[in-house]
């Protein structure tokens, strides 16, 4: 998690939406254990990946539209696993099997190109346990470089924090809700709405109420404001967040929340 800003590029690896961007190792495809993890053993940071544009574009698209006809998740996550192997198996077929330690641009596009926001989540979250800790930490990257260039769009020249910050509240607002059901988001909703508050006070002005209705963002955003003034390791983790206990933020036990309006969050998803 960034309570600063998430940093995009056009370099095939960009930094993540993390407090922190240390190297992550990455394995071959398609070797994974049943909890999903990497050929290459535990790892401390995610993958750092970039679509092309052309490929972002495409998922724009389908983001967009993913509501109309929506398939219930359980088979968002069983058509994402077998399009991703569907990938895997043309790649080797070409003679370019994936590599997820010497990965090109080609080989990132043509795997996860095609996919919408939904299908990235339920890789992301690792919903049916199906998908390897390589290609969960891809779509975490990938949807954090989405988020970026959402934020990034809402102020090109740079000198507009807080429109960058409220940009990526409004992105975070539009996603599925099954991605708002999990830790992670609750967390960059927070942290968002905090940069943005932060942002305007710094500039003398007074930030419009962005409150969320959701009783853990409202939770997590009120300890953020208790430690505005201490450092951004108090509140990061340095990546996806799965577990708010494992914040340190949350060192002395996650408080209670009341139940309040929006989908149910699992604070271990």
């Amino acid at each position: 998690m960034n309570v600063t800003e998430p940093s995009v590029g056009t370099a095939r690896q960009p930094a993540p939406l993390s407090a922190t961007t240390p190297s992550a190792s990455k394995g071959a495809a398609g070797t994974k254990d049943t909890a999903g993890g990497s050929s290459n053993g535990a790892r401390d940071a995610a993958a750092v990946v970039t679509l092309s544009e052309t490929a972002q574009a495409s998922l724009v698209t389908q983001t967009a539209t993913q509501t109309a006809g929506k398939k219930d998740f359980a088979t968002v996550a069983k058509d994402a696993r077998a399009a991703i192997d569907a990938k895997y198996a043309e790649l080797a077929a070409n003679g370019k099997p994936m590599d997820y330690m010497h990965a090109t641009q080609e080989s990132w596009d043509t795997v996860y190109g095609g996919l919408d926001r939904r299908a990235l989540f339920a890789i992301a979250s690792n919903s049916d346990g199906s998908f390897s800790k390589d290609e969960q930490d891809t779509a975490q990257s990938i949807m954090s470089q989405q988020q970026g260039q959402a934020m990034m769009a809402a102020d090109p020249t740079g000198n507009d924090h807080a429109a960058r910050f409220r940009a990526g509240v409004a992105f975070l607002e539009g996603v599925s809700d099954e991605e708002k059901a999990s830790a992670n988001w609750a967390v960059q909703r927070a942290a968002t709405q905090f940069g943005y508050e932060q942002s305007m006070r710094s500039s003398g002005r007074e930030p419009d109420d962005l409150d969320s209705e959701n009783p853990v963002v409202t939770m997590i955003k009120g300890a953020m404001d208790r430690l505005k003034d201490k450092s951004p390791e108090a509140v990061a983790t340095g990546g996806y967040v799965k577990d708010l206990k494992d914040m340190p933020l949350f060192r002395d036990g996650v408080p209670a929340v009341a139940a309040g309006p929006g989908p149910s969050l699992d604070i271990r998803a």
